[in-house]
């Protein structure tokens, strides 16, 4: 007699879909906890974020002052925008230094992000270049944006750019020292007898413009003119001496009170300083 065989079967879950709708109830939850933390930010807070990403100058920062940190109500502090790695290489490259401070680096990156929106003449090949040198931050200017051959008169579009660069000058405490530079071309006329002539003199015209039009205090500017004697560029050709005519500002950075008094201490005991005054 054949024996049947019993198939049992297992028993069915009606209920599986309970745990995919658990899955699916708690994601949406977790959804509308991050939208709800999103709408909860703390406005101050991110209105501070805003105006550090879009600061043009960090004042504090060129002071020499250590970095104020940006808090919210809560009291959290706030990430200071990230500054590229290169800006930390070049001011590595120019100092010398394996560790350069901080606030050099923050500074130079804040300058030339605001120096990136002036207008240049679209019909010139001047140019504005912003660096750093031991001494601090240099904005280079083109000499052909600012003044016509062998002359030291401002043109109209040297005096928009030296408007909008002042807008942001004003506002800092550093002193700023204005250079005058050329190419090695001689010049010889009855105003400027040689480059060193001219330079000065496109050297003072802009720091009186700074000071005179673009509201800076006179007492943070000073004027020097280099002649031909400090070249960036060979003058071997039409491009090379283009580069060497220019303007730079040097915007110092502040010295310690130490510095301060090596520099003075210098000064003074060096037999070239000329001394006035009765002569014992």
């Amino acid at each position: 007699m054949a024996r049947k065989k019993h198939h049992e079967e297992g028993h069915v879950n009606h209920e599986r879909w309970l745990v995919s709708y658990a899955d699916m109830i708690t994601l949406l939850m977790v959804l509308f906890v991050v939208l709800f933390a999103m709408g909860q930010t703390d406005k101050q807070k991110m209105e501070a974020l805003r105006n550090s990403l879009q600061r043009a100058f960090s004042v504090e920062v060129l002071r020499g002052a250590e970095p104020t940190s940006l808090k919210g109500s809560s009291g959290a502090a706030i990430i200071p925008p990230v500054v590229p790695l290169a800006v930390t290489q070049e001011i590595m490259a120019v100092t010398g230094q394996t560790t350069p401070d901080p606030r050099m680096v923050q500074a130079l990156h804040d300058v030339r992000e605001a120096l990136a929106q002036v207008p240049v003449p679209s019909d010139t090949s001047g140019s504005v270049d912003v660096g750093a040198s031991r001494e601090g931050i240099v904005i280079s200017l083109a000499g052909n944006l600012l003044f016509d051959s062998g002359k030291s008169d401002l043109k109209p579009r040297g005096m928009t750019l030296m408007d909008t660069l002042a807008e942001r000058l004003r506002t800092m405490p550093n002193e700023i020292r204005v250079e005058g530079h050329t190419d090695n071309i001689a010049i010889a006329t009855p105003l400027y007898p040689s480059n060193w002539e001219l330079s000065s003199a496109r050297a003072t015209t802009v720091a009186r413009y700074l000071a005179e039009h673009g509201e800076i205090e006179p007492n943070r500017l000073g004027a020097a003119g280099f002649g031909e004697f400090h070249p960036v560029a060979p003058n071997d050709s039409r491009e090379g001496r283009a580069r060497n005519r220019r303007v730079d500002l040097v915007v110092l950075f502040p010295q310690s009170p130490a510095q301060q008094q090596n520099a003075v201490t210098a000064r003074v005991a060096d037999p070239r300083v000329a001394r006035r005054g009765p002569q014992p």
